[in-house]
């Protein structure tokens, strides 16, 4: 079989995020039947967990990328030439611009042939210079947008159109993310009642995530006299304090938090309608289409690759970034809908995970994709 290496820089432990997702995917399909997968990433990142844990040959390699880190891309050089003579991959397949940056680098300066191809996990607009030109157009293979919406952002004018790009949406495995009942132990866990309505994300709460405006919405629509609710959060421990310190000034005595759990449907089953307002980087979102494929409806900003994901007022609301009175309206909504209809949308986003987002188109994409940068041949799918 074939070798492909997965790299990412990403240091994050706790899951991982995306990223880790992502890679997960793949060494949990039967993409592991035509190929043979490697990891390379940092130790003890959550990539690197993930490869370890799914039994996959795994390296520790940092990726520096900053100018101070200069010393350490050296290092970095060495470490990655010294993987690929022990498992020879036939193709590199990047998760990010820091590895990219030292597999490129790495084939400059050994000569290597292999192949390489990138994922663009985030919208970015690549500046079209002469270092990215040769970089993103002559050395690296083939480009992978996990969105429609993603890659015609990043494109815009002035910045550099890639050649070899394809648009291979992310999926998820709708048998592991289905709809659950709430789950006794992390309602007792999260000191919820089986009753409260509760929103929720568990996206993490970086600062592009805007957790802070949901929050801001919730206390304008409580002070117009909205019924009570909860609000449930998924951060670290800088994170919470961040986010406590703003319910705290906002009045807020209705939200929770929990940290990284390693299988999150049981909080996650607490959650009635879920919610992501990013207004930079992301591109489609593992965790509103884990959601969705949970069941749950979504509260989402129209940033990028998030407007694929909901259908505004079929399985969700739709909202402009940055605007917390048009999440306060979309809360109150939401609050207002009787039994039946909160029911017609959790099922409406349950039918669209299945359809749209299911993991097996995603894993087609890529098995042709893979077929066509080794020089495969590509008929049989």
């Amino acid at each position: 079989m074939k070798k492909i290496l997965l790299t990412n820089f990403h240091p994050h432990q706790d899951g991982g995020g995306g990223h880790a997702r992502y890679i997960r995917t793949i060494l949990e399909s039967a993409l592991r039947k035509e190929f043979e997968f490697g990891v390379a990433a940092p130790e003890g990142s959550g990539v690197w967990a993930t490869g370890r844990a799914l039994d996959a040959p795994t390296f520790a390699c940092p990726f520096p990328g900053h100018v101070r880190e200069i010393p350490q891309m050296f290092g970095a050089l060495r470490r990655f030439e010294a993987i690929y003579r022990e498992w020879t991959p036939d193709l590199v397949h990047m998760n990010g611009s820091r590895d990219q940056n030292i597999v490129v680098l790495w084939k400059a300066l050994r000569r290597r042939a292999v192949p390489c191809v990138r994922t663009h996990h985030a919208v970015r607009n690549i500046p079209d210079n002469a270092y990215n030109r040769w970089a993103y157009r002559r050395v690296v293979r083939g480009h992978i947008y996990v969105g429609h919406s993603a890659r015609n952002i990043s494109w815009a004018d002035g910045s550099l159109k890639l050649p070899h790009a394809r648009v291979i949406p992310n999926g998820v495995d709708v048998k592991f993310w289905r709809p659950l009942p709430k789950d006794p132990a992390f309602l007792a866990k999260l000191g919820l009642a089986p009753t409260d309505f509760v929103f929720g994300s568990h996206a993490g709460m970086g600062a592009h995530k805007r957790t802070d405006l949901f929050l801001r919405a919730a206390a304008l629509e409580l002070r117009r006299g909205a019924r009570p609710f909860k609000i449930l959060l998924r951060g670290n421990e800088t994170e919470i304090g961040r986010s406590q310190r703003l319910a705290r000034e906002l009045g807020l005595e209705n939200v929770v938090y929990i940290r990284y759990e390693p299988d999150p449907r049981g909080y996650l089953s607490v959650i009635d309608v879920g919610f992501l307002l990013s207004e930079s980087i992301e591109a489609i979102s593992f965790a509103a289409r884990e959601l969705m494929a949970m069941g749950k409806p979504l509260i989402s900003s129209n940033y990028a690759g998030l407007v694929e994901n909901v259908d505004d007022r079929l399985n969700g609301r739709l909202v402009e970034c940055g605007d917390v009175e048009a999440v306060a309206e979309a809360i109150g909504w939401f609050l207002d809908l009787d039994a039946a209809s909160l029911g017609e949308l959790s099922r409406n986003a349950r039918l669209k995970a299945e359809h749209v987002f299911n993991a097996d188109h995603q894993i087609g994409g890529l098995r042709s994709f893979y077929r066509a940068s080794l020089g495969l041949s590509t008929s049989s799918v």
